[in-house]
């Protein structure tokens, strides 16, 4: 799990959140207040997809209005095994942990899978969320 990920605020510009995912390498970042709750993530495909290919302009465009909410997610004492059917039912790659009070605490990755003896869900997912819809 990478700790305390770079997040931003449901009135960020688009934008801005691209050049963070830039200088992060990142294709995800969670949308969180104030008090670091989760309120849901944008993706480098929501900023593609939902926002420049539809003619919107990222430098004036907000968060809010891109980002997937909710975000699936999982608490902090969440299974490795919970974390690989959560990514395979919902064919996602990343999925943000959060605390008991909902406040964001991390992201595990498919690449964050590899780096553990988990590598055999790691398949298991990776074959589950390339699958075609």
């Amino acid at each position: 799990m990478t700790s305390h990920p770079r997040c931003c605020a449901a009135g960020d510009s688009v934008e801005a959140v691209a050049a963070l995912m830039r200088e992060a390498d990142v294709g995800e970042i969670p949308v969180v207040d104030a008090q670091r709750k989760l309120l849901g993530v944008i993706t480098d495909r929501d900023i593609i997809v939902r926002c420049v290919a539809a003619g919107d302009a990222p430098g004036s465009s907000r968060v809010q209005d891109y980002m997937t909410a909710p975000a699936q997610q999982l608490g902090e004492d969440a299974s490795l095994e919970q974390l690989a059917n959560l990514m395979v039912h919902e064919a996602i790659r990343r999925v943000p942990i959060t605390d008991g009070e909902g406040r964001l605490s991390g992201m595990v990755a498919l690449a964050d899978l590899e780096r553990t003896k988990a590598r055999s869900l790691k398949s298991r997912i990776a074959r589950g969320v390339s699958r075609p819809p």
